[in-house]
Formats: C-alpha cells, structure tokens, sequence
C-alpha cells in the first residue's frame, strides 16, 4: 500500500504531461481496428469515420496507419473518399509513402511495428457540419494487404 501511494504522484504528474502535451489544433482522431487474424486489410474493408466541423476554416486532413514492417511495397494507393454536409461526394487518392528512397521505413516504430502518418488533404476549407470519411486500400495485386494493424483518420485545425 505504500508503494502504490508512493508511485501515484508520479503517475498523476505522468498523467498531467501526457495530456497537457496533446495537439491543440487536433480536433479529430480515431483509429480503426483491421482483422485481428494475421492483420490483413482485405480491399473491401472500407473504414468510415464521421466528423463533426464545430467551426469553418482551413484543417489538414491526415491518414495514420499501424503496420508491419513486412509490407512489401514503399508506397500503397490508398482511396480518401468523402461526403460533405449537404451531400457532396468525392474521392482522393493518397499514395501513402512506407519507406523513404533509401528502403528505411518512414514514421515511428519500436521492433516490427511502424507508425506513419501522412497528411492527405493540406490546408483544406471545410464548412460547419458533420462529414463522413472513407479509407480503403486500392492495391489489387495485395489482397489484402498484410500486415496492418489499424488505419486512422486525424483532422487537424490550420494554424492562423
């Protein structure tokens, strides 16, 4: 017991830092979950992700991908599409860098595991109102498309 009162100021101020570290322009982050059976992204397996716009102005929006150092590819095609509040359709492509010229892995990772965010749409106006964003794979020849852990969407608010 004295332990643990000992350790909880430390995990409070721990606490503290990680949360007051947080992007304040960050206005949506989410993470979807792909197969947990050998984490493959089958071509049809579209995530889709709602986002509430509280204020119109200029936002990046960014793809975040969790996935194995095995792909075997440096780039993958990957389909942003999305719907705006009053109905509007359309659809991005993103070619989704993996690796950098030299073959080394782009992003963040610890073992056989990488991180790798890229922004998909840069300083782009959206208006008030809730959208809907789609991310699928459109690499045909790797279906699916292994390993990948989860597939993210992140909306960045432009700085003034």
């Amino acid at each position: 017991m004295k332990f643990i009162k000992s350790i909880f100021p430390i995990l409070a101020l721990a606490a503290l830092f990680l949360f007051s570290s947080c992007d304040e322009n960050n206005i949506y982050r989410e993470h979807k979950d792909v197969n947990a059976v050998g984490f493959k992204w089958n071509i049809s397996d579209e995530k889709t992700y709602k986002v509430n716009i509280e204020e119109e102005g200029m936002y990046d929006i960014s793809v975040e991908l969790r996935h194995g150092i095995g792909i075997p590819y440096q780039n993958l095609l990957l389909i942003l599409s999305y719907e705006t509040p009053d109905g509007k359709a359309t659809e991005e492509q993103v070619d989704f860098m993996l690796r950098d010229d030299a073959g080394r892995a782009v992003g963040s990772g610890v073992g056989e595991t990488y991180d790798t965010k890229q922004t998909a749409m840069s300083n782009f106006k959206l208006e008030k109102g809730t959208y809907t964003f789609k991310i699928k794979h459109a690499m045909p020849k790797q279906d699916p498309l292994n390993p990948v852990l989860e597939i993210g969407l992140v909306v960045d608010k432009v700085k003034k």
